[in-house]
């Protein structure tokens, strides 16, 4: 589910944007819930974090929108920040404060849905995704958070974490398409989650286990096997 918030004073607009979200869904209300303020002081008052995306009106009695961004930005900068407006020279403004950018009022929907789309994609890498990974007979769940290097070593995947390294029967095309959503850079023999830094990662290896070759062909059956593992970051 994607938590939206409106900071809307006009309720005309903030119905229809309300109705846009709808339309997008398809009506599923079980894909979105959506909190409606009618200014910038109670939405920023009664703030809390868990909020997706937010659609900010930039025209508003008390602060207004950008002053509402600036002071957000302070205390939470995840929130997908969309603004709207009925005035269309506000196009330039945004950047400061990491918004996706503007809808001119009344917004249509083709314009709505074209934003929603990059909107969509940007909440699915700041939320990442939960990596499954077998652990005996059991699975263990991974936050793409978490990962911090991915490297192949033969038919293993190793997904190490600030403290704990898990070695995989895999293949590193696996580990890309279970983080696609988040589009971390990779290479032919690892994944790092910033292309600024290169990892050099130290694991000692416990050898408790041994990989189970897979009983069908294409269904891997992973082993897990957990290590201390310390993570520096070099810079290129």
């Amino acid at each position: 589910m994607i938590h939206i918030a409106i900071v809307d004073d006009d309720d005309t607009d903030a119905a229809n944007t309300t109705s846009l979200i709808g339309r997008y869904y398809e009506s599923d209300r079980s894909a979105y819930h959506i909190t409606r303020f009618t200014d910038g002081d109670t939405f920023l008052d009664t703030y809390r974090a868990g909020f997706d995306v937010l659609f900010l009106d930039i025209e508003m009695p008390g602060i207004d929108g950008l002053e509402t961004a600036h002071r957000l930005r302070e205390i939470d900068d995840h929130v997908v920040l969309v603004f709207t407006t009925k005035m269309a020279q506000y196009a330039a403004i945004g950047y400061d404060v990491d918004a996706v950018g503007y809808l001119v009022k009344p917004i249509d929907y083709f314009g709505f849905a074209f934003k929603m789309r990059k909107v969509e994609d940007l909440v699915a890498k700041r939320q990442g995704v939960t990596i499954p990974l077998t652990v005996g007979t059991g699975t263990q769940f991974l936050s793409s958070h978490d990962v911090r290097y991915i490297e192949v070593l033969g038919h293993e995947v190793i997904y190490c974490t600030d403290t704990t390294a898990y070695k995989v029967w895999s293949s590193l095309k696996d580990a890309a398409a279970l983080l696609e959503p988040v589009h971390l850079p990779h290479s032919n023999s690892k994944i790092v989650r910033s292309p600024a830094l290169r990892p050099t990662t130290y694991c000692a290896m416990s050898a408790t286990s041994r990989p189970v070759k897979p009983t069908v062909a294409k269904v891997r059956k992973p082993i897990l096997t957990a290590c201390s593992c310390v993570t520096s970051s070099v810079r290129k």
